[in-house]
């Protein structure tokens, strides 16, 4: 039994921009892909004057316009408005240009592409969104987050206006709000604090560790609150993800150092190697054969198997292997819900 087709990375998917001529006159909204978001058009030649399209354009007889968004979408547009052509609208900045600006003022964290409104504020339209390695189409729903590259046609006398709106500041998006990062690390620490009774007189509480991820995971979905962005620009997190990978290491290679050499080459260290190693090959295949079942990607099965493990270095080897964002969003599924049920298991064996 096969799930449903699996979506492809964003990662894997790719965009394109071609110039098409239309052969027959058509409302945008009727043309395939645009209502669903799947294509983006952003210059249009009518007369020998070039402009932004606007969203509820008719199209002529004669048009020039450029289609952005995945190869097969854009194959799929071109056909229905005529034919493609070798020359490129974008190469002709006179009156028009496009320019990739940096998502650095907080005021647009949080927002979507719709509500920040580009055709009514400046006549012009964001057609991508680059987002540490991913290049994605700029849909209407497409939230935006800080350290964001949106790249933008507007214009030509409207770009300065565009930057200043975008904050456009690489300085701004390597920097970390003290406040957000302060108040979402103490609502973590009082939530860890809380104290569930079990039976038999044990107590169950998340702890320093997992308090801070359940209430990251809340904050993350809410993404701002008022004036409060609670997001982390991309860079400053992989930075510190980094780092912090780095430090957790080292300190249990540090305090365990002893201990496992005393112990590595016993029996009792053979049979724990082997005991580990059967039950993570066996939930290697069962992840496998589970996400082939249920249309899982084998990407999302194996950042899921990482979130089950509760182990960071294995995250970070699945994603140095491939650039797909499905490795996070698998292990993202899966840790907070298993580091929350290693604690419980831990403290009902210790209570028992």
């Amino acid at each position: 039994m096969a799930g449903e087709p699996r979506p492809q990375p964003a990662a894997g998917i790719g965009l394109e921009a071609a110039t098409a001529e239309v052969e027959r006159p058509i409302r945008l909204g009727d043309l395939p892909g645009f209502a669903e978001q799947a294509v983006r058009l952003s210059y249009l030649s009518r007369d020998g004057r070039t402009r932004v399209v606007s969203p509820d354009e008719r199209l002529r007889v004669g048009d020039q316009v450029v289609v952005v968004g995945p190869g097969p979408a854009v194959d799929r547009a071109i056909a229905q408005l005529g034919h493609r052509l070798d020359e490129h609208l974008a190469h002709d900045r006179t009156s028009v240009d496009y320019q990739r600006f940096v998502v650095s003022d907080r005021r647009l964290a949080g927002r979507t592409i719709a509500e920040i409104d580009m055709p009514g504020r400046f006549d012009g339209v964001v057609t991508r969104v680059r987002r540490g390695d991913l290049d994605l189409l700029a849909r209407d729903d497409l939230t935006l987050e800080l350290g964001d590259r949106v790249l933008a046609v507007v214009p030509r006398d409207e770009l300065d206006a565009v930057s200043r709106f975008f904050g456009d500041s690489e300085r701004r998006v390597s920097e970390i709000d003290a406040v957000t990062v302060g108040i979402g690390m103490a609502l973590g620490l009082l939530v860890g604090l809380i104290t569930f009774p079990l039976p038999g007189g044990a107590a169950f509480a998340l702890g320093s560790a997992a308090g801070p991820l359940l209430v990251g995971m809340v904050l993350g979905r809410l993404e701002r609150t008022g004036p409060l962005v609670w997001g982390m620009p991309h860079a400053a997190n992989l930075t510190i993800r980094q780092l912090g990978l780095l430090f957790f290491l080292a300190a249990v290679g540090l305090a365990s150092g002893q201990a496992f050499a005393s112990q590595a080459f016993t029996a009792t260290g053979l049979r724990v190697v082997i005991t580990a190693t059967t039950v993570i090959g066996i939930s290697a295949v069962l992840f496998v054969l589970g996400g082939r079942l249920v249309g899982v990607s084998a990407p999302r099965a194996a950042g899921a198997l990482a979130g089950l493990v509760g182990q960071p270095a294995v995250l970070a080897y699945a994603a140095s292997r491939v650039t797909d964002e499905r490795v996070e969003a698998g292990y993202a599924a899966l840790f907070a819900l298993g580091i929350i049920v290693k604690i419980l298991l831990v403290q009902v064996i210790v209570a028992f």
